[in-house]
Parts: structure tokens; sequence; C-alpha cells
């Protein structure tokens, strides 16, 4: 199941809810192996100083038709910082709760995370790679320019999984399965 593009570097000024996640749960026995029904996904943003941040949407019925729910939490970006950030995948819906995130970890090569992000101003870098020196995305840095011009913006977290797809460490958006794909809000401050 294929939802939106991504590219690992975004550019922009602001991470905050703004709603469209869709989970996949269907299973596959392709070399990736199981897609798993994602339904919390958790980003946090830590400043030099080490100030946290974390935001978080909920999709209570994994991938069901049941919209997620409205981002909780804010992130507030300061210009002419850079913070170092993470996301992280769970499915909430079994007890105990199942961090996905290590599951994306050990099948690196079969995933990936694409950012994008509105407006400009804003560099994300991805800072873990899989097995084969791609790109992984579940922790990144994410620059913010002096000059990044204050106000709202969004990132989009989609998680692609790379079934039959070849995974190109090039890549700027994904050839695979979308594992979920959510939309968040942020703010640079002025």
């Amino acid at each position: 199941m294929t939802k939106m593009f991504s590219r690992s570097s975004f550019s922009a000024g602001s991470l905050a809810l703004l709603v469209a996640a869709s989970a996949c749960g269907d299973s596959s026995t392709a070399p990736g192996g199981e897609t798993e029904i994602i339904s919390r996904v958790t980003l946090t943003l830590t400043a030099p100083g080490g100030a946290v941040q974390t935001v978080y949407v909920d999709d209570a019925d994994g991938n069901g038709p049941t919209a997620p729910s409205a981002q909780v939490g804010t992130l507030t970006l300061a210009r002419g910082v850079t913070y170092t950030g993470a996301v992280k995948f769970e499915n909430r819906l079994v007890n105990p709760i199942v961090d996905i995130t290590t599951e994306v970890r050990a099948e690196a090569n079969q995933h990936r995370v694409f950012y994008t992000v509105t407006p400009t101003g804003v560099t994300l870098t991805t800072t873990d790679l899989d097995s084969q020196n791609r790109p992984l995305g579940t922790t990144f840095t994410k620059a913010v320019a002096a000059t990044a011009a204050p106000g709202a913006g969004t990132v989009r977290v989609l998680l692609c999984h790379y079934d039959s797809a070849v995974k190109v460490g090039t890549a700027t958006s994904c050839a695979g399965e979308t594992d979920i794909n959510i939309l968040f809000a942020a703010t640079i401050a002025n």
C-alpha cells in the first residue's frame, strides 16, 4: 500500500501534527518480513542544552477506517539551532505494547524513513544506516537556519517497507510499501 512521497532531508521550519495517517497491517512473506500495525508515531527532538520536545499521533484502529488522533504536544524550533532527533513506531493495540522501531532497525535493509518538511529553512539529515550503508532514518539531526522564516510548517514521516522493491540509497521517495504516513506540525520561533 503506497501513500505520499518524502525525502531524507527537509527544508522547513516546523513540526506539529496536521494528521494524515494510515497504517498498514498486511502480512508479507517477502524477505522484509511482516508489515506491522503501527498505532502510534512519536517524534523526539533534543536541543544542544538537553531540552527535549516530544510529540505523537495515535491511530486507535491501526489500518482501520477511523482517522488518527490530533497531535499530542507541540514542537517549537529555535533558529540557528541543530537538534538531534528520533522517531518511534509502536503497536499500542496489543498488550504488551510492541516497539516496532526495534523491528525496523533489525530489518534495516528492508526499511527507510522518509521525511518531507515545509516551508524552507530546516535541513534534516538521517544519522543511522543499514548494513549496506544506505540511510535508515530512525535517528536524524535537524538544523534550523538562522535565517529561517518564523511561522508554522509541517513534517511528514513516512516509513517505507521494501518487500519486492529494491532499496536504493539515493532514493528521495518510497518505492516500496508504505507502513505509516503521518503529518506533524511545528513552529519556528521568532
